[in-house]
């Protein structure tokens, strides 16, 4: 018997997903909603290994990060930078509907944005603008008095700057929360945007652009 988490996704999508600590709970938190990507996107370094086990997983480690563990059946592909317009194309002859960016190591190109259907988005564990950039989590618990929730947002040709289609705020969270946390909790809440998002495509979505 196949796992809860391997019912397929009702949109096709590909999530970009580098292996740091937030890409891996965006992971987990799709196989909560059971929509796991068609296709898994990761940088070329090192390459995903199939591993011989009873559920057939496939493991991909990037230096340093936890694992991205997923069920069967999903085509990985590796995207260095210099591989933009060759992704794209396969973005394209797999009917991808969305790109969801979790964490990514360089800026995307117009090319690959493009590619999908419908829409290339990037989850951000911050309420955007605030606190843009490679490390949100830190900046927020380095500031005290910081508001922490996650932004989905339409990439563009700048980190971080594209039009916001949902953004939520965690209310429940203490002083001095743990940065595992708070990563757990955004990927979690991340999730619920993006899924809702996916449903509501059609009925147009109102992008608020972002001001500063």
């Amino acid at each position: 018997m196949k796992p809860e988490g391997d019912i397929p996704a009702t949109h096709r999508f590909a999530l970009f997903a580098s292996g740091a600590s937030f890409s891996c709970e965006v992971l987990q938190a799709l196989r909560q909603h059971h929509q796991l990507p068609s296709l898994l996107v990761l940088p070329e370094y090192p390459p995903a290994q199939p591993v011989s086990n009873p559920a057939n997983e496939i493991v991909a480690t990037t230096p340093g990060r936890r694992l991205l563990t997923l069920g069967q059946g999903i085509e990985v592909a590796y995207a260095p930078e210099a591989r933009q317009a060759e992704i794209a194309a396969l973005i394209q002859q797999r009917a991808i509907d969305f790109i969801l960016v979790a964490c990514w190591s360089y800026l995307i190109d117009d090319t690959l944005i493009e590619s999908p259907r419908k829409a290339a988005l990037n989850l951000h564990p911050s309420m955007l603008p605030d606190f843009r950039g490679p490390n949100p989590i830190e900046q927020q618990l380095a500031r005290p008095g910081s508001s922490f929730g996650v932004t989905l947002h339409l990439l563009n040709d700048r980190f971080d700057h594209g039009d916001i289609i949902a953004r939520a705020e965690l209310t429940d969270i203490d002083t001095r929360p743990e940065p595992s946390y708070l990563e757990h909790r955004c990927a979690l809440l991340g999730v619920d945007l993006f899924v809702d998002a996916m449903e509501k495509y059609d009925q147009g979505w109102k992008p608020l652009q972002q001001t500063a």
